[in-house]
């Protein structure tokens, strides 16, 4: 099902001719290797971006992926390199791998250790101190995120802001909650 979601997503991309940007796709050997690497199984729909994009972009969106210069790059779009730096920084688990930013200070992981019947892993977005200061469910799969991304971004260029740096603040009662939630932190 969230397989479908991806394809979905990627398909509304096409059809409302967003330009849809990828670095190298990345190998069933170079998929194996990020997995082995980061010690965690990735979920279907993400390894299909992997497969598909390597590292996607849209909008003012720029996923997290795989590069053409290898497993060893380092740059904060290779999934690995940008793990393994918010992992020693203790800001996710190991068993999380970043693949966004917020652009106001959360950024979104795979928590491989909430994996559903499909095979999907649940999408938090982790608060800028790391997911033991906060972190709230956002999607039950990467499928499901990003379709809400692309929807996101379509509706914002048809409310005639094409991929101006509006669209990537987030709604006021997106920060409210946020914010309500952090506060929690304090306590």
């Amino acid at each position: 099902m969230t397989i479908l979601l991806y394809d979905d997503a990627i398909r509304a991309l096409r059809e409302n001719d967003v330009p849809i940007l990828g670095t190298t796709g990345a190998t069933e050997e170079n998929i194996k290797q990020i997995q082995v690497r980061l010690g965690v199984s990735l979920p279907p729909s993400y390894r299909k971006m992997l497969s598909d994009f390597g590292a996607l972009e849209f909008g003012t969106k720029e996923f997290y992926g795989w590069l053409s210069q290898g497993i060893d790059a380092k740059f904060a779009t290779n999934v690995v390199y940008t793990t393994e730096r918010e992992r020693c920084d203790g800001r996710i688990s190991g068993a999380m791998v970043p693949f966004l930013t917020s652009g106001y200070g959360p950024f979104f992981v795979i928590d491989c250790t909430e994996i559903g019947l499909d095979g999907e892993a649940a999408i938090y977005e982790v608060s800028p101190a790391g997911y033991e200061r906060g972190k709230d469910r956002v999607a039950d799969s990467f499928g499901a995120f990003l379709i809400e991304e692309v929807d996101r971004v379509l509706q914002t260029r048809d409310d005639g802001h094409e991929f101006e740096e509006e669209i990537t603040s987030p709604s006021p009662q997106r920060t409210r909650r946020y914010w309500k939630e952090r506060a929690k932190d304090f306590e």
